[in-house]
Parts: structure tokens; sequence; C-alpha cells
């Protein structure tokens, strides 16, 4: 089963980088996405542990991500120029 959220704020592209090569096992950087559950106004916080990102198109602004939140695996679409996206939790 999946839960969808959309991504309201998110990690700016230093944020981004970051959490990928300056984190370390013991220390990990987690990022942090503003999102809210599909037909619902709450807004919560996910801190991500990014596992992978990947360029969507040519923009530079727009990501495809991995990573994992609360021990379930998450994917989704982000874009650094808006911070808006979408995520989907794997319960």
């Amino acid at each position: 089963m999946t839960t969808n959220y959309s991504i309201q704020n998110g990690p700016s592209k230093f944020d981004l980088m970051l959490s990928l090569f300056d984190g370390t096992s013991t220390n990990p950087r987690l990022v942090e996405f503003h999102v809210v559950r599909e037909h619902s106004v709450s807004i919560l916080v996910f801190s991500v542990l990014l596992v992978g990102v990947q360029r969507e198109d040519g923009s530079g602004e727009s990501w495809l991500f991995t990573g994992h939140h609360d021990g379930k695996r998450v994917k989704g679409y982000f874009s650094t120029k808006t911070r808006r996206g979408r995520v989907e939790i794997q319960e």
C-alpha cells in the first residue's frame, strides 16, 4: 500500500546536495519536506534520509528521489525552483 502526499515546501538545491554528500552512516544529513496528504489541509513535516537523486529533465531544477522516512521507503518528484512536488510513502 502507498500513501501519496503533495510537497508544499522542501529543501534548496544546496541542502539536497549536502544530504547526499555530507552525511555519514553514523551522522546522516536529513532533508525536510512539508507535505499535505491528498484531500487534507494539515501540513506534516517529513524528515527524509535520501539514498538517491536523479535529474528528471535537463533544467537542473527537477529531481526524482528515493529515500527513507520512519523506516518506510519513499520516492517522489521535487522541483528546487518551486520547492513543490509529490512524495509516495510505501507502507
